[in-house]
C-alpha cells in the first residue's frame, strides 16, 4: 500500500470549533436550589463538594447543609452527597460498576480526604473503572475512540506495514528518516450517559528505516509522540516500536510489528501502558501506471499492570484488532521536476474484539496526492491527503501530511 502519508503524519481531523464546556459536567442540589458547573480536570470534579466550590455556587452555603452532586465523569455517572445536614457522612455511588461507599471523618474535609484515598488505593475499583471507561467514554486516553492510544496504534501499525509492494525499496542498501506533524480531531455521538464530545490531537511521528538490498525488505523504528486536548483537558502518549517487512514476491509483502506504548492524563484521570504485536499482508497488482493493493492486518493489544502511588492494578483491557483495506493508486500525469505525482484512494475497515469499547468498529474512505516513490528510491517523498472516518458512535474528517527523507 502506498499510504506513506499515514505512516509519517498519523491522522489530521478537521471539524467545528471546540466546545467551551469542560469534560466533567456537575449538577448540585442544595435546599431545593439547583446549580450546574463544568470542569476540565477530574481532580476538580471529585472535589466538587469542597466548601470553597459550593460557596461559589451558593452564597448562603455554610458548610453544614445537606448537598447532592451528580457528576458525569466522561460518560460514567457518579453521585457524591452529604445526605444529612450537620453531619460529616459522605456517600459515593457509581452504579455502573457497583460501588456504594460511605466515609465519615471528624470534619467534612476529613471525609473528602478519605474519599480520595479510597479512589487511589483500591485496585478492584481501579480495574472496574478503567474497563468501564473504555466502554462508555468517548475520550478515554487508553482505548475505545479514534484518538485513544490503542486506536492510534492500530492505524499507525497498519500504515507502516502496508506501504506498497512496488512503492518502497531500493536496489541498494539505503536508510531513510521520516518526520511529520499532524493535528487530529474527531467528534463522538451522544450515547448512553456520554454527551457529544470533541477531541483534538497533535502528533509528531518519527521513523527511521533501514532498507536492505531488495525492494520492501526493511526494518523500521517508529517513535510517534502525541498530545491531545479535550475541552481544555490534556493527555500525552508515546510509543517505541519495530516493524519488519519481508517481500515474499515482488508484489507481495508480509510484515510483523511490535511496540511498547504509554498514555496518560491527570486531567482525564486515565493512564496506562500497552504491549502490542501484529502481522500484516500487502498484496499489489496492476501496471506501471496504476495499482490495486489488498491490505490486511491482525494485531493484539493489551494494557499491562500499572501502579498508582503504592497500588498495583490490572484493568484487563485486551483486544484483537482486524484492519482490512483496498487501496488504488494511479499516476496523475504531473510531476515536480523528475518526480512523478500520483493519486491514491483507499477504503479501510477496522474492527475490535475482546474488551468492549466505546467504538468497536470504524470505516474510513480517503484520497492522497503526492510524489511517487519508485523501486530505485528517491531522496524524498511527500504526500498530502484527506479522508472521512465513520463508525460506532464516532465520525471524523481528516487531513494528512507526511514526508520521507
Amino acid at each position: 500500500m502506498k499510504l506513506n502519508t499515514l505512516v509519517m503524519a498519523s491522522t489530521l481531523v478537521v471539524s467545528s470549533a471546540l466546545s467551551q464546556a469542560g469534560v466533567f459536567d456537575i449538577t448540585t442540589t442544595l435546599n431545593g436550589q439547583v446549580a450546574s458547573d463544568s470542569y476540565t480536570s477530574a481532580e476538580d470534579a471529585i472535589h466538587t463538594l469542597e466548601a470553597s466550590n459550593l460557596k461559589s455556587l451558593y452564597q448562603n452555603y455554610t458548610g453544614t447543609e445537606a448537598v447532592n452532586a451528580q457528576i458525569n465523569f466522561r460518560g460514567i455517572p457518579i453521585t457524591l452527597a452529604y445526605p444529612n445536614a450537620n453531619q460529616t457522612l459522605l456517600t459515593l455511588n457509581i452504579p455502573s460498576i457497583g460501588v456504594n461507599q460511605t466515609f465519615t471523618g471528624l470534619t467534612r474535609d476529613e471525609s473528602e480526604d478519605m474519599l480520595v484515598k479510597y479512589l487511589k488505593n483500591n485496585p478492584d475499583l481501579l480495574n472496574a473503572f478503567s474497563k468501564e471507561s473504555v466502554k462508555v467514554s468517548p475520550v478515554d486516553p487508553i482505548a475505545g475512540n479514534p484518538n485513544s492510544l490503542m486506536s492510534r496504534s492500530v492505524a499507525n501499525d497498519a500504515a507502516l506495514m502496508w506501504q506498497g509492494a512496488h512503492g518502497v525499496g531500493s536496489a541498494d542498501d539505503k536508510n531513510h528518516f521520516g518526520v511529520g506533524i499532524s493535528y487530529n480531531r474527531f467528534v463522538s455521538e451522544q450515547t448512553g450517559n456520554a454527551k457529544e464530545m470533541k477531541s483534538d490531537g497533535f502528533t509528531l511521528p518519527l521513523t527511521y528505516t533501514r532498507q536492505f538490498n531488495e525492494p520492501n525488505h526493511e526494518l523500521i523504528v517508529n517513535i510517534p509522540l502525541g498530545y491531545t486536548t479535550v475541552d481544555g483537558a490534556k493527555a500525552v502518549d508515546a510509543s517505541v516500536g519495530l516493524v519488519y517487512r519481508y517481500p515474499i514476491r515482488s508484489n507481495w509483502v508480509l510484515s510483523a510489528a511490535t511496540a511498547v506504548r504509554a498514555a496518560g492524563s491527570k486531567d482525564l484521570a486515565g493512564a496506562g501502558w500497552m504491549l502490542s504485536g501484529s502481522l500484516a499482508s500487502s498484496y499489489e497488482f496492476g501496471s506501471d501506471n496504476w495499482s490495486l493493493t489488498l491490505a490486511n492486518m491482525v494485531g493484539y493489544y493489551k494494557v499491562m499492570k500499572m501502579k498508582l502511588d503504592e497500588t498495583e492494578f490490572n484493568p484487563g483491557i485486551r483486544n484483537i484488532a482486524y484492519r482490512n483495506g483496498l487501496l488504488f493508486a494511479m499516476d496523475s500525469g504531473w510531476a515536480i521536476g523528475d518526480q512523478p505525482l500520483s493519486w491514491e484512494a483507499f477504503i479501510i475497515d477496522t474492527r475490535y474484539t475482546g474488551t468492549e469499547l466505546f467504538s468497536n468498529y470504524q470505516d474510513e474512505i480517503g484520497v492522497t496526492f503526492g510524489t511517487k516513490r519508485s523501486i530505485l528510491a528517491k531522496d524524498a517523498d511527500l504526500r498530502v491527503g484527506f479522508s472521512y472516518l465513520f463508525g460506532d458512535n464516532v465520525n471524523a474528517f481528516k487531513a494528512n501530511f507526511g514526508a520521507w527523507f
